[in-house]
């Protein structure tokens, strides 16, 4: 009779934690099918089976835990079974809320960071920040509110602030006299030493000083999933992992999107491309110059006025990012078309032969950056950098690259980029992808354009190389955009 007893409460027992375990699953299932919800990724149709699996699951499991009479090892067995998927659950759960996160702190720009550096002769008497206390330091005013700037600069060190009209003339002032001292954007120093070899070795940089506003993103009123629209990729070399809003704008590559068609349009533009800036008048410049005049809003209007279309949307890549995703991904083959083995180099040198290379990330952007090796520089390299582009794209949107290199793609994408394109954007995208599955098909079309030595907007004094456009081929890609960018029913 005793022994009755002790069995059937140690049956009790089972049932209980059974039961409990029951309900922990269906607390778990309802989590996870909010944040599915709330990613808002998965297409309906798969969201709907989603939840009637795991409708269907959590019924079959109630039905048997609350069956009088249920064995004890069926009960065993049901709850080893549901304690390995609540696992399950609680890990998609987690990689879930990381992809929303990721998406909502980087997707739709939400600040504005300006780098400047302050700069003194190199055979000044200041080594230090505290010695120009209460100095008078010249600076150009680059923004219309200087409220922060000066802010940043006087929480820094306590100095007098005096405006000057030409940033260009200041900078070459600091080469010369050992008493001034000069704050100027980063993006301004480092245009200066691309022009001057001998900058870096004639002025010292004191300390820098960071600035990070608000900045209001603007509905473009655009559906990614039928609307086609351009996106203007940026890619930017900076001497360390900021994306500074101010800078050179080193690769600039259109994107043409048709989410109809299925077809994008790459159209590289050199980075010395001879051009109008807008809103400017009298001298062109260098097309990478407008990131340190004007930032991407300006790349972006004077792209438009060449082109003669209207981009809605940007995204600014730092160079590093490069580094960091090929090596996320598990490297690339790279095809060098070229007959003969060459050597670039970052911060190691790597080998390219002809043919398939493979690579890692160091070395992918190498190759993104050099121009030397070949007869055509510039024009060579931008096709290299759309080549490195499309393979990143190929191998990003593999099933199995996502499934095996997912925390480390987002933990190098994290931080390493710029954009005004929404969560809810890319989320409709991947939702439109997931749908039909459908292949995208890829192809380029670049301005060309010759070489020559002139006077700049930005250096109207100095001779610099430029490339003047051919204006034949800006035309034909104006044509291209337009048949890229027709909708079907047009």
């Amino acid at each position: 009779m005793q022994n009755k007893k002790r069995k059937k409460k140690k049956s009790l027992k089972y049932v209980v934690a059974s039961k409990a375990i029951w309900g922990l699953s269906i607390i778990l299932m309802l989590v996870l099918g909010y944040f599915i919800f709330d990613a808002n990724i998965l297409p309906f149709k798969y969201f709907i089976s989603v939840v009637i699996v795991l409708i269907i699951l959590g019924c079959i499991h109630g039905l048997i835990v609350f069956k009088k009479h249920t064995k004890k090892v069926v009960l065993i067995v049901l709850d080893i079974f549901a304690v390995l998927f609540m696992f399950i659950e609680g890990y998609a759960v987690y990689q879930i809320n990381d992809t929303i996160s990721f998406l909502r702190s980087n997707l739709g720009a939400h600040f504005e960071t300006n780098v400047y550096n302050i700069l003194v002769n190199a055979n000044s008497s200041y080594e230090k920040l505290e010695d120009i206390k209460d100095h008078t330091v010249k600076t150009f005013k680059d923004l219309e509110d200087l409220t922060e700037y000066e802010g940043a600069i006087k929480r820094k060190v306590s100095v007098n602030i005096e405006y000057v009209d030409d940033i260009v003339s200041l900078m070459d002032e600091v080469k010369e006299d050992t008493e001034l001292i000069a704050i100027v954007n980063s993006g301004n120093y480092d245009a200066k030493i691309e022009v001057d070899d001998e900058y870096e070795e004639k002025v010292k940089v004191l300390d820098t000083v960071t600035i990070t506003t608000e900045k209001r993103v603007t509905d473009t009123g655009i559906d990614v999933t039928k609307d086609p629209f351009v996106l203007y990729l940026s890619g930017i070399d900076t001497r360390s992992n900021y994306l500074p809003s101010r800078s050179l704008s080193d690769v600039n590559i259109i994107l043409a999107i048709n989410p109809n068609t299925r077809n994008i349009l790459m159209i590289h533009i050199p980075r010395d491309y001879y051009v109008q800036l807008h809103g400017t008048e009298g001298l062109k410049d260098k097309l990478t110059h407008s990131g340190t005049i004007g930032g991407i809003e300006l790349s972006m209007a004077t792209i438009e006025d060449l082109l003669e279309i209207k981009i809605p949307y940007y995204l600014r890549v730092n160079f590093n990012a490069v580094v960091n995703l090929v090596d996320a991904i598990g490297g690339l083959s790279i095809n060098s078309d070229v007959d003969y083995s060459f050597n670039c180099w970052t911060n190691h040198s790597c080998t390219f032969y002809p043919g398939l290379n493979n690579v890692g990330g160091a070395c992918a952007l190498a190759f993104a950056r050099e121009r030397h090796a070949y007869d055509t520089g510039d024009r060579h390299r931008g096709e290299n950098q759309e080549q490195v582009i499309s393979l990143i794209i190929d191998k990003v949107t593999s099933s199995s690259t996502i499934i095996n290199n997912y925390n480390s793609i987002l933990g190098a994408l994290d931080g390493t980029f710029e954009t005004n394109l929404t969560s809810d954007d890319i989320t409709s995208l991947v939702k439109m992808q997931l749908d039909d599955m459908r292949s995208w098909h890829i192809e380029t079309k670049n301005v060309d354009g010759s070489g020559n030595t002139l006077p700049t907007y930005s250096y109207p004094n100095q001779n610099l190389y430029v490339m003047e456009p051919k204006m034949e081929t800006v035309t034909e890609a104006i044509s291209k955009l337009n048949e890229v960018l027709e909708t079907p029913d047009e």
